[in-house]
């Protein structure tokens, strides 16, 4: 039996869906040695023919790129010498390896440091993005592109690129937001590669944690600049979700995390109010906006008098409008619009709860009395939105998160933006009439819901027919490498 490496960025937005590709590949009848740091390999394998091997990481929530590119170099060179790439053999290793040299390893896209890890050893290896096509498209596209050309440009100026939509031509601001993931390359404990199309050379496909449905554009456009295989395998979400009648309870489907609520006690509230009434607020677990636009959204929430559901993290770090790293205050902004003022008024009346940690989001966006979504647009989040149907208010914070936005909100329309673009900085701060007039508008447009309701049908059926043949067609061109 063939057997497969899959080693994904050691986070949970990058663990969760590498662990259900490796479910996928599991029952197609292929071994799969899924590598994960020990903090979170409790969590039990997805699958018989799945098997974890676990490394150790300093205990901190931003680790440095090179650092990490280390640590799994060793480790995959180590498992290669098991299975006889080398002369060595590292008798430290699982004996339950087989020796047969694995058919390939895939690699995530973050971590593309170790493609060559895998050439060196003459081992077939596969660039794994967790993100979707459209923000590894534009994120090469701007690239591409000089800032000098857009210098003295209004923000309005947008140019269109060959291959992809017209209405995802870029505009001043996108170039203004394009980032490199960590400093780099070449930046002080940077990555050695960057990360994208341009990272990938070496590798011998691409996997895109998307389907032909919602992106097939954007794959074509991946697969001509990278020159490569590109298959849409997404979007992967657990298999009860696309199994269940109703709301998934994530504390079956996704151990190794605490959440901040009861679920009970969250269904019971959630239940307690009308259908498409609640506003869900998170930004995810990595990142935040600043304590002033936090103070903002904590007033708007105030003030619009509708129910609310707000997760907040007290790890994730906090930026600026620009997209820049700042020190957190620790205070959620100050006075009576403080985030955790605004959480105990409303708290104390029933029409805001407010969840500090880890949050079960497939239950929260598959209930009926869900009716937006203020979100950071991370992929995880964005795809849940779009396969539960629920509308989106796009805040993004930095990186692929404002390409993602722009997906909802051009290309699909199952959104709005928080801020307009084309008139008004990135760089600007929101302020309470901006959330207000965003939550207002992700409430009640007929259109924006109707395009959403039309989005979820498409799944209507689970997972995605595009993605079940292209994971044939992947596994298929593998045993012809």
């Amino acid at each position: 039996m063939d057997e497969i490496l899959v080693v994904p960025f050691p986070h949970a937005g990058h663990i969760f869906p590498a662990t259900q590709l490796s479910a996928h590949l599991a029952r197609r009848n292929y071994k799969v040695t899924l590598l994960l740091p020990s903090s979170s390999s409790a969590s039990s394998p997805p699958h018989p023919l799945v098997r974890i091997v676990d490394f150790s990481l300093p205990p901190t929530n931003r680790i440095q790129p090179q650092l990490l590119e280390d640590t799994l170099h060793d480790l995959l060179a180590g498992i290669f010498q098991h299975f006889g790439l080398e002369h060595h053999h590292d008798a430290s290793f699982p004996s339950s390896l087989p020796r047969k040299p694995p058919l390939c390893v895939i690699v995530d896209d973050m971590i593309s440091g170790l493609i060559d890890t895998c050439v060196q050893h003459r081992v077939p290896v596969v660039s794994f993005f967790t993100s979707g096509a459209c923000a590894a498209a534009l994120d090469h596209a701007t690239w591409e592109l000089s800032p000098e050309d857009f210098a003295s440009a209004p923000l309005s100026t947008a140019v269109t690129i060959p291959d992809l939509p017209a209405e995802m031509a870029l505009t001043t601001s996108d170039i203004s937001s394009r980032h490199q993931p960590f400093g780099g390359p070449g930046s002080v404990g940077g990555p050695r590669r960057r990360r994208g199309i341009a990272g990938a050379d070496g590798a011998v496909a691409l996997l895109v944690n998307t389907c032909d449905e919602l992106e097939r554009p954007f794959l074509d456009y991946v697969a001509k600049k990278a020159g490569k295989p590109t298959w849409g395998v997404g979007p992967l979400l657990p298999d009860q979700f696309w199994a269940a009648a109703g709301p998934v309870r994530d504390g079956e489907v996704r151990s190794g995390h605490e959440f901040g609520v009861d679920e009970k006690e969250l269904v019971e509230w959630l239940d307690a109010k009308p259908p498409r009434s609640v506003i869900y607020v998170s930004f995810g677990s990595l990142v935040s906006p600043a304590d002033d636009e936090l103070s903002q959204l904590a007033a708007a929430l105030d003030e619009s008098n509708r129910p609310f559901l707000w997760v907040m993290q007290t790890k994730s770090r906090k930026f600026d409008p620009a997209g820049q790293p700042i020190e957190d205050t620790g205070d959620g902004g100050n006075g009576f619009f403080s985030a955790e003022a605004v959480a105990r008024r409303t708290e104390g009346r029933g029409r805001g709860m407010v969840i500090r940690g880890w949050a079960p989001q497939l239950l929260i966006l598959g209930h009926p009395s869900v009716g937006g979504f203020v979100s950071h647009c991370g992929w995880n989040s964005t795809v849940e939105a779009l396969v539960c149907g629920v509308p989106m208010l796009t805040w993004p914070v930095r990186g692929d998160q404002h390409h993602n936005a722009k997906l909802v909100v051009r290309r699909l329309g199952t959104g709005c933006a928080i801020r307009d673009s084309e008139n008004c900085s990135s760089a600007a701060a929101l302020t309470k009439e901006d959330v207000v007039a965003g939550i207002e508008r992700v409430m009640v447009d007929d259109g924006i819901r109707q395009r959403a309701a039309s989005v979820r049908a498409v799944f209507a059926g689970g997972f995605p027919e595009s993605s079940t043949s292209s994971l044939d067609d992947f596994l298929a061109s593998l045993s012809l490498e």
